[in-house]
């Protein structure tokens, strides 16, 4: 999946739902490489804005979202936190209930991972 294709498909609401500064990130990034460094130095790794925007989102997400929001994180080097949310088992049936667009969404983030 190209990156353009990424950005308005399924991973689009995905960051929508972590708050707009995700999804202007998104928008301005023009890589998988770029969308994760952007999301690293947005983090504040003080503050842990990411990992707090994932994990409240975690909870109100289709089972769709969740599965890409998972693969979202281990795109962007936060696998210890999709870790935490799937109690260790974050890629155990990682694309049950995905559609066709989802599953493509995730196996980009799986390819494009550090």
């Amino acid at each position: 999946m190209k990156f353009s294709e990424f950005k308005t498909g399924p991973a689009r609401s995905v960051l929508a739902g972590l708050g707009r500064d995700w999804v202007a990130i998104l928008d301005e990034a023009n890589s998988f490489e770029e969308l994760r460094r952007e999301i690293v130095f947005h983090n504040d790794a003080d503050v842990g804005r990411f990992g707090a925007a994932v994990r409240r989102y975690a909870g109100k997400c289709s089972s769709g979202e969740y599965r890409l929001l998972l693969a979202i994180c281990a795109l962007a080097d936060f696998g210890h936190v999709a870790d935490e949310l799937a109690a260790g088992r974050a890629w155990q049936d990682i694309t049950r209930g995905c559609d066709l667009r989802f599953r493509a969404a995730i196996a980009a983030c799986v390819e494009a991972a550090p």
